[in-house]
């Protein structure tokens, strides 16, 4: 079933047309009639799936159809609202809807006078939404429709205070839409909390990693890392390529690493100003920048098309964060490829064991190579000064003055007292 099948207005059809949306994928067409029947949903799907563009399309529609009726979605990172509100608006350019995104790290005086002029659809961020609702630059009971995407990754980043305040000061009559890439007995219990009445809950896909994914595990040792992702990167000319660590720093020495061997490659981690992390985010969309090294929380957030490769440099803490990696490619039915290294202590230890090794290189020559080096250099100094013809003769051998013959004084007796 098309597009045109599902009752979608003529401004709606003619945007996704535009978009490039010609047939919807599995999530869209079991979602938008039960959004468009004004259901609450707790959908699981795996991103990449059209999920966006799925609530986008039946929030729209429902607008259209209640001109007095407004949308609030909350996400759980600041890239991740961005580039909600970015296709919403995509979505909506044939309509009149006003939509506002507002979010940590951006000025909130300019928030403030954009929503001072209207807003329809509100995309935010927990932490920004609060401020603004203790500012009352924002009237949380307007908003009848709530979407909580990504409600697991909120929860994993610890919104759930934040979370139950804003379910709480909008309407008790209302429309909740939950998306999730995983189903568990927490996100159940959340969804119970929030939702007044019955849900229809869908899992699409499978839970595990996409089939169109292929996924290699390497076993290596710490200090090989970087030469195996050479060799990966080498073979094949990816244009776009996420690299997942584990801290900021190493965020920041792996990226600079790969510019310094002629990568365009750049960092993304929670440290960075707003102002950075969209021009980086930026550049990456766009494909001046081929190489994206980002941290777990930095990461979530991202969501580009067409990402070739996944590495984990650093192993994900569990297998939900695993598959939320994973999942950043091979999307919307195409083939993605992702490598994790695994640190071993066997090939640790392999590797130690080298003649070549580093930490043994003080073991070379019988393990007192360091040791019999300076003593022949020290014994050759010597002889070389003993074979000196000035040094036989005396000339020009001096010894270091004595405690009493200096201030200038020439006598090698002892110092006389002063009266």
């Amino acid at each position: 079933m098309g597009f045109r099948k599902m009752a979608l207005s003529e401004k709606t059809l003619a945007a996704l047309d535009g978009l490039g949306y010609h047939q919807p994928t599995e999530v869209q067409l079991k979602t938008i009639p039960l959004i468009l029947q004004g259901e609450n949903i707790i959908v699981r799907s795996q991103t990449g799936t059209g999920k966006t563009a799925a609530f986008g399309i039946g929030l729209i529609e429902l607008l259209d159809a209640d001109q007095n009726k407004k949308a609030l979605v909350i996400a759980p990172t600041r890239e991740l609202a961005v580039q909600i509100g970015e296709e919403l608006k995509g979505l909506a350019r044939e309509h009149h809807h006003k939509i506002a995104v507002v979010y940590g790290g951006q000025k909130i005086d300019v928030q403030i006078r954009q929503m001072e002029r209207g807003v329809d659809i509100l995309i935010a961020t927990p932490g920004r939404l609060i401020d603004h609702a203790e500012r009352r630059t924002v009237d949380l009971s307007a908003y009848s429709i709530v979407v909580l995407d990504e409600a697991d990754e909120m929860l994993d980043m610890g919104f759930k205070d934040e979370m139950d305040r804003i379910m709480g000061a909008v309407p008790k009559e209302r429309t909740v839409l939950l998306f999730s890439a995983t189903l568990d007995e927490l996100i159940l219990e959340l969804a119970s909390t929030y939702m007044s009445g019955t849900a229809e809950t869908l899992e699409l896909g499978e839970k595990e990693s996409a089939e169109q994914i292929t996924e290699d595990f390497v076993q290596v040792s710490r200090r090989k890392k970087f030469a195996n992702l050479k060799r990966i990167l080498g073979q094949g000319e990816y244009r776009k390529v996420l690299i997942f660590m584990s801290t900021k720093r190493g965020v920041d020495y792996l990226y600079e690493r790969l510019r310094e061997i002629g990568y365009k490659a750049d960092g993304l981690h929670g440290d960075m100003s707003q102002a950075r992390r969209e021009r980086v985010m930026e550049s990456f969309k766009k494909g001046k920048t081929h190489i994206l090294v980002a941290s777990d929380v930095a990461a979530r957030g991202i969501h580009v098309e067409d990402i070739e490769l996944i590495v984990n440099y650093d192993e994900a803490q569990d297998a939900d964060t695993h598959i939320h990696r994973v999942g950043r490619t091979g999307r919307m039915g195409k083939e993605g490829r992702a490598v994790t290294f695994i640190e071993s202590r066997e090939e640790e230890e392999k590797d130690r064991s080298r003649a070549d090794h580093p930490d043994f290189a003080w073991m070379k020559n019988g393990g007192r190579g360091s040791e019999r080096r300076s003593f022949e250099g020290r014994r050759s100094n010597r002889r070389q000064r003993e074979q000196s013809p000035e040094l036989k003769s005396g000339q020009d051998r001096r010894r270091r003055p004595r405690a009493h013959e200096k201030r200038g004084r020439r006598n090698y007796g002892p110092a006389k007292k002063r009266k």
